[in-house]
């Protein structure tokens, strides 16, 4: 019984042992052509964040102007029902 405790710590004890040294062995080597691209997404990314950011105050201008006229429209529309009335009286 106790030999076979002893075999399966062992083993668990090669295992932990065995990946770590595996794990350990791997590098990450981040080439220069690699980090150029990153760069270059960077500045697309940055450039593209300022464009939206236009864009969304170039659409909040728009949809103040668009609620402003559709007030003028209901406005004259309602002047426009004024006027027929007193004409068809």
């Amino acid at each position: 019984m106790k030999f076979k405790k002893v075999r399966i710590l062992f083993s668990a004890v090669l295992v932990v042992v065995g990946m770590s040294i595996i794990l350990s062995g791997c590098k990450c080597n981040v080439k220069d052509d690699q980090l150029a691209k990153l760069a270059e997404l960077r500045r697309q990314e940055k450039s593209l964040n300022s464009e939206v950011t236009e864009k969304q105050s170039a659409k909040a201008k728009i949809d103040s102007e668009c609620q402003k006229r559709t007030t003028e429209l209901k406005d004259c529309n309602g002047k426009k029902e004024i006027v027929k009335q007193r004409l068809a009286a």
